[in-house]
């Protein structure tokens, strides 16, 4: 029996009109008309995509280990250098979306670091654990209780785009945040995403005009529409990077992926984030030391937000 589909909204400007971008996994794509924010319009119910996340996206653990370890290394050793220079005492840090556990590892084998992960696949759950000898906890965010205020750095590596309800999860990273902690989220870059995933080329090599993974990541996120909604869930944006996709493949493929994320960085570096055609982008927020009254719902993006994000 065929799944029924529900109607997504923007979750920047709520429900509104939206221009349809195409179709991938026989899921229609759309755009926001307001913000221009791309998500998928219309998909099955959020309890069905968690069971997919929990039980059939990853599903043994060579796959683990190659996607989520081999493939990932270099970007997550860099991101972790970076969270280590913000808090270079240490303190307790979660990760949304672990994984293979690679990342957080590099927190869990410091003394002055308390790491824990949270992952919905129970595959990834266990490979962390066994791998690594991680504290990860089996499930979602939302599903953990943590205590207020109980973290010092909250992590989500290339996973918010795969979240159903990113509004109400942006809402909880802050609860559990400290007062002037860091929240860093790595998001693929929407413009190298459509560069790289449509039109004629996505067309001659891959025989499809939409090449976005939907049904997998459902928001297509620009760094305004994520800068916006991070700001009324209560963050400060803090910081920004380019970050690449992994380097893999033959000798031509490497060297020309590494040449495409250096010149590509080196034009966001250059521009502050303006001129973004970086494969993937990492972005640090951080919680205030006195919290500010927030928002209830994702109704309208504020001017102020998107002058900021632009």
């Amino acid at each position: 029996m065929k799944s029924s589909k529900i109607k997504t909204d923007c979750p920047v400007c709520g429900p509104g009109p939206t221009a349809p971008v195409g179709e991938c996994h026989q899921l229609p794509v759309v755009k926001c008309c307001s913000c221009e924010l791309m998500f998928v319009g219309e998909c099955n119910e959020v309890a069905e995509t968690e069971d997919f996340f929990r039980s059939d996206h990853v599903d043994n653990e060579d796959d683990t280990q190659k996607f989520y370890v081999n493939f990932r290394k270099d970007s997550l050793q860099r991101e972790a250098a970076v969270i280590s220079r913000l808090k270079p005492d240490g303190g307790r840090i979660l990760d949304v979306g672990t994984a293979s556990g690679y990342f957080l590892k590099q927190f869990a084998e410091a003394k002055n670091w308390d790491a824990v992960g949270v992952e919905p696949s129970a595959v990834s759950t266990k490979f962390a654990k066994e791998k690594f000898g991680l504290n990860v906890h089996e499930g979602y965010l939302s599903e953990q209780k943590f205590v207020d205020e109980s973290f010092d750095v909250v992590t989500s590596l290339d996973a918010f785009n795969c979240h159903r309800t990113p509004n109400e999860d942006l809402s909880e990273i802050f609860r559990v945040l400290k007062p002037g902690g860091v929240f860093a989220i790595e998001i693929p870059g929407q413009s190298y995403r459509m560069l790289t995933g449509s039109g004629m080329l996505c067309r001659l090599f891959f025989g499809c005009s939409l090449r976005l993974n939907a049904g997998v990541n459902f928001y297509f996120y620009t760094t305004r529409a994520l800068v916006a909604m991070a700001e009324r869930a209560g963050f400060e944006l803090s910081d920004s990077y380019a970050e690449s996709t992994p380097i893999n493949g033959n000798i031509v493929s490497r060297i020309a992926k590494q040449a495409y994320f250096s010149a590509t960085a080196m034009l966001y570096r250059m521009t502050a984030g303006q001129v973004h055609y970086a494969p993937k982008e990492f972005l640090i927020f951080r919680k205030p030391e006195v919290a500010t009254l927030k928002m209830p719902t994702a109704a309208t993006l504020t001017d102020k937000s998107m002058k900021k994000a632009a």
